[in-house]
């Protein structure tokens, strides 16, 4: 009877253990059915995703100054230009290298008050004139010269804050109309033709003089080498504290499509100014990342 007893608990143990087994397997079975929480429920068509994406596109995306609407451009520059980086493909087609100068221009906001942009890419109308004020004899080399009011008033307090230091600054060229451009522009074709001229004069329409914020500063004669003069060497240390720009620097001609013009500045507010003296770039780069953008 014993024996019986101990049989039949033998038994119920081993069918214990069995079902024990069966639902373990089952479960871990299941288990294995179901989608892991970190991953997407089609994890094929996720691999093919992943193996497809171009990874140029990817470095591209992950520029600070990336632009969605210029993807395509992006794309075509880069294959254009292999050896350039991607930071640098983003700066030059935002600022619309990837275009020859004076093609795809586009006119300039003139809602931009201050900060309007006039390059190879943005033009005036020819009959724009700004708000102008008269500037005092004493700032100008000759003749009536015209400026913005708030370009002048801070073109004064940096040629009267010089002048303690003993540097005498004084405007040669400030506020050009449509006629006065176009008059220069044509003669310096005429004597120089139309690719050299294009290198450092404007075409009428596209000068910042027009605007009435840029200033040409003791002068223009680009055989004068007035960045090592002390006006100039001055002028490159201070004049952002005043709201004021090297509108065309060195190494930069690529992007502004004009020589170096040590003598050429620009009024852009002394917020703006910093930041452009800070990080050494040119306004056409500040207006396409933070501007335009």
């Amino acid at each position: 009877m014993k024996r019986k007893r101990k049989k039949l608990i033998l038994i119920i143990v081993i069918l214990l253990v069995l079902s024990i087994i069966c639902f373990s397997s089952v479960i871990y079975l299941n288990k294995r059915k179901e989608p892991n929480d970190n991953m997407n429920n089609n994890p094929t068509k996720d691999n093919e995703s992943i193996d497809n994406i171009d990874p140029l596109e990817v470095a591209l995306r992950n520029e600070t100054y990336f632009l969605e609407r210029n993807l395509s451009r992006y794309l075509s520059y880069a294959k254009e230009n292999p050896d350039i980086e991607t930071k640098e493909i983003i700066t030059r087609v935002n600022t619309n290298l990837d275009y020859a100068f004076y093609t795809h221009d586009i006119d300039s906001n003139l809602d931009d008050d201050l900060l309007i942009i006039v390059n190879k890419y943005h033009k005036l109308p020819s009959d724009y004139e700004p708000e102008l004020v008269e500037m005092d004899s004493k700032y100008v080399n000759w003749g009536k010269r015209y400026m913005h009011p708030t370009a002048y008033e801070h073109l004064v307090e940096m040629i009267e804050d010089a002048s303690k230091e003993g540097i005498r600054l004084f405007s040669v060229s400030p506020y050009r109309s449509y006629n006065t451009q176009k008059s220069l522009y044509n003669n310096y074709v005429a004597s120089h033709g139309q690719e050299e001229a294009d290198t450092f004069s404007a075409r009428p329409g596209y000068s910042e003089h027009q605007t009435g914020l840029a200033v040409d500063l003791n002068t223009t004669d680009e055989n004068a080498h007035f960045e090592n003069t002390k006006e100039g060497k001055w002028l490159q240390e201070n004049a952002y504290k005043y709201g004021f720009i090297l509108r065309y620097p060195q190494d930069k001609e690529y992007i502004t499509g004009y020589i170096f013009e040590p003598w050429h500045y620009r009024y852009v507010g002394t917020e703006v100014a910093s930041y452009i003296n800070e990080h050494q770039i040119t306004y056409d780069e500040y207006y396409a990342f933070f501007i335009e953008k």
